[in-house]
């Protein structure tokens, strides 16, 4: 799942937003599991400037679930892969923490642009 950085932005669609230079430059900020669905929720965000952008991938049938700390919401090192036998592999980790699973699918569930303010 590969796509340029700049493809994410102009056009939101799944597999450039599963690109690894997407993912690890977004703040991972919510990380959501759902036991009623075997399900995990991420959101990311990305300011650039005074626009933000803001996007959720959904992991349906989660399995193989590995969490060893958390750190605070902020830029992780994210990886997204299709595995051979087709399940997707997701990995997330940044110094003292990682968490790891395998799911079915992903999917792009919410997205949203937004107005950011500028740190002075």
């Amino acid at each position: 799942m590969n796509a340029s950085e700049g493809a994410a932005e102009s056009s939101p669609e799944l597999p450039a937003l599963c690109a690894h230079d997407v993912l690890s430059n977004s703040d991972l900020f919510y990380v959501h599991f759902d036991e009623r669905g075997c399900s995990v929720t991420l959101g990311f965000s990305r300011v650039r400037g005074s626009q933000g952008f803001e996007f959720f991938l959904r992991f349906p049938d989660v399995r193989d679930v590995h969490v060893r700390g958390w750190g605070a919401p902020g830029q992780k090192d994210v990886h997204v892969d299709r595995a051979p036998d087709g399940t997707v592999q997701v990995s997330a980790s940044s110094d003292g923490s990682s968490l790891r699973f395998r799911a079915a699918d992903v999917t792009l569930s919410r997205t949203r642009d937004f107005l950011a303010s500028s740190s002075s």
